[in-house]
């Protein structure tokens, strides 16, 4: 694992950042961790629906005269 250290931070901040670590029953330390983790997650998230974006406009659903996503959600739902 690796370490950081930060420098600097706004009093204010850090003393808020206390306040919701302790809310949250954990330390500051831990609540850091956790920030950062959940940051990660957010990335992961935001890059998976690009993916998705993406894909979708390379491969665009192209329906049948008259179809829409209502009727094929019916199609598939009739089918199981």
């Amino acid at each position: 694992m690796g370490t950081l250290t930060v420098r600097n931070v706004d009093d204010g901040q850090l003393a808020n950042l206390a306040k919701t670590a302790k809310l949250n029953k954990r330390s500051v330390s831990a609540e850091v961790r956790e920030l950062i983790a959940e940051s990660d997650r957010k990335r992961q998230v935001e890059e998976v629906l690009a993916n998705i974006k993406r894909r979708r406009e390379r491969h665009p659903i192209q329906l049948a005269r008259g179809e829409d996503a209502v009727s094929l959600i019916r199609a598939v739902r009739d089918e199981e």
